[in-house]
């Protein structure tokens, strides 16, 4: 960021000096987002598998609500203790809550897009607000067991987002695989379903998994392809942007639990 502007907005606004600190040097931030060095190291953030749903972190977070895997919040919760007010998921039998990151930066940025409008992309803060991981805009949840006991973490891209974030979401895994080393992951790449069909030439569909030192199981996903009933054309024969799928997925669970829903 120019330390010019950097300088105005702070004396207009009072910038947190973090978010400064990490426009104006973006090389400092790695593929997970870092850590505040006040608060304790999770998994992601202050989140960590293996701890019970009354030991997660409440600040910081907000819009608790049941979770529907990757797609829209359900039912509202008070705190992550509501989990058996939800349905299980029925891909893993958990109870799905999911939240969002209450982040100064982001009430800031929209700050600065009423001040400057679409100026604020210019300024270097959008891919730091929000609920992201790695600056992809993601459907964050923790999944509980019966007794309460988060035993995975789910970040999925949120195809709610903008086209040229859902564009990207496939390579979620980059910054990912990366962060945890790129050796050692155990990789399958399935065909196309039916109905499914590449894009031009070109199509992703991919599931690695890796234990990594911290003893948790990492899963990573990535897909790119048309699905069923997407074309790339309006009925009159016109481009119809958008009309595809691409997606990034990241779990991370508990050393040694498998779901079995």
């Amino acid at each position: 960021m120019n330390t010019g502007i950097a300088a105005i907005i702070t004396a207009l606004i009072g910038l947190p000096a973090a978010v400064l600190a990490q426009a104006a040097n973006p090389g400092a931030i790695p593929g997970v987002r870092m850590q505040d060095d006040t608060r304790p190291a999770g998994d992601l953030r202050e989140l960590k598998v293996g701890l019970r749903a009354e030991q997660l972190p409440i600040e910081g977070y907000y819009a608790f609500a049941c979770g529907s895997n990757g797609g829209t919040p359900l039912e509202q919760l008070d705190d992550w203790t509501g989990f058996k007010s939800c349905a299980r998921d029925r891909a893993t039998g958990l109870y799905e809550v999911y939240v969002e990151y209450d982040d100064e930066g982001e009430y800031l940025a929209r700050m600065l897009l009423e001040v400057f409008g679409e100026q604020d992309g210019r300024l270097g803060l959008r891919k730091y607000y929000g609920t992201k991981v790695a600056g992809h805009p993601v459907v964050l949840s923790v999944l509980f067991d019966d007794a309460g006991v988060a035993q995975a973490i789910r970040a999925v891209t949120d195809s709610r987002a903008n086209l040229d974030y859902r564009r990207n979401a496939y390579l979620l895994r980059v910054p990912l695989m990366n962060a945890f080393g790129s050796d050692g992951w155990d990789c399958a790449y399935p065909p196309l379903a039916n109905g499914e069909s590449p894009i031009g030439n070109f199509s992703v569909k991919m599931r690695c998994e890796k234990m990594v030192a911290t003893g948790r199981r990492m899963v990573l996903e990535a897909h790119m392809y048309r699905k069923a009933g997407q074309t790339g054309y309006d009925r009159a024969g016109g481009g119809l942007e958008g009309d595809f799928f691409s997606q990034g997925r990241w779990e991370i669970w508990n050393q040694g639990y498998r779901a079995t829903p």
